[in-house]
């Protein structure tokens, strides 16, 4: 769980595009290779086809929602966005700040 706290955080602050082997790095050094049961390709290919590697990356969907960061974290059950309801109970800010 912690690593995945650390990566969200990481997809919601600053402004960066990973390149894929870096991000790959990154992943690994994290804890991500198998976690939860997906490797470490799973995750650079969602990152790739979710964000280009791009950690602003947003997306404003049907339901009022937007989506953030490199993974595409949503505003509804990951961050509070301060535009609605949210089941973000870690308070984790979309702005990553």
């Amino acid at each position: 769980m912690r690593c995945l706290v650390f990566l969200l955080l990481v997809a919601l602050s600053g402004a960066k595009v990973f390149e894929r082997c870096e991000w790959a790095r990154l992943l690994k050094r994290s804890g991500m290779d198998g976690y939860k049961g997906n490797s470490l390709a799973k995750w650079v290919c969602l990152s790739q086809w979710e964000s280009h590697y791009n950690t602003q990356t947003t997306n404003l969907n049907t339901d009022g929602t937007t989506d953030y960061g490199i993974f595409q974290i949503n505003s509804r059950w990951w961050c509070d966005n301060g535009q609605g309801i949210t089941e973000n109970t870690r308070g984790i800010k979309c702005s990553g700040q």
